[in-house]
């Protein structure tokens, strides 16, 4: 059996994979504040590219733009060069495990300050600082908004696999 040729827990197919990270994503919205929720949703994000790496059809990989790439050809790449936000979660489950609980005590632009009102009646999100180079509007990034616009961006990119007879448009 190849890696094109396997599933794993029932999902054969993107449509499968993607209900997993949706799953994922909507867990970590009921737990904003669970490191464990984040992380399953930015892991699984993650590994999009690593599904569409080994199991598109070569039909699948001349829609999605990637007809010159042949099955094992690592696409995260081509995809990241679409969205910045791809990279960003790639190195946040790429280093999860050099991470240290580190709670911020300053004012994120916009969430509010140190873990108490950055979230809901003082739940803290969970936030991402892209480092102190970055302009103050964008250096903080709550994970989980983070989580649905690439769960929404996979989406709306990979709408042409999950639904074949749907008309591609220009503009996508």
């Amino acid at each position: 059996m190849t890696r094109q040729d396997s599933s794993m827990f029932g999902m054969v197919s993107i449509d499968d994979y993607l209900e997993f990270c949706a799953q994922a994503v909507a867990e970590f919205e009921q737990d904003q504040a669970s490191v464990l929720r984040a992380f399953a949703a930015l892991l699984a994000l993650n590994h999009i590219p690593d599904w569409l790496q080994y199991k598109l059809a070569p039909d699948q990989r001349t829609v999605l733009g990637l007809a010159s790439s042949d099955v094992g050809h690592a696409v995260k790449d081509d995809f990241e060069r679409c969205n910045d936000d791809l990279a960003l979660v790639r190195k946040i489950a790429n280093g999860f495990k050099h991470l240290t609980p580190n709670p911020p005590n300053q004012v994120a632009a916009g969430f509010g300050s140190g873990p108490y009102g950055v979230g809901p009646y003082g739940v803290s999100y969970l936030v991402i600082d892209r480092g102190e180079n970055e302009p103050a509007q964008d250096r903080w990034i709550v994970a989980l908004s983070l989580c649905r616009r690439t769960l929404e961006w996979w989406t709306s990119q990979l709408i042409v696999l999950t639904q074949p007879n749907r008309e591609i448009a220009d503009d996508e």
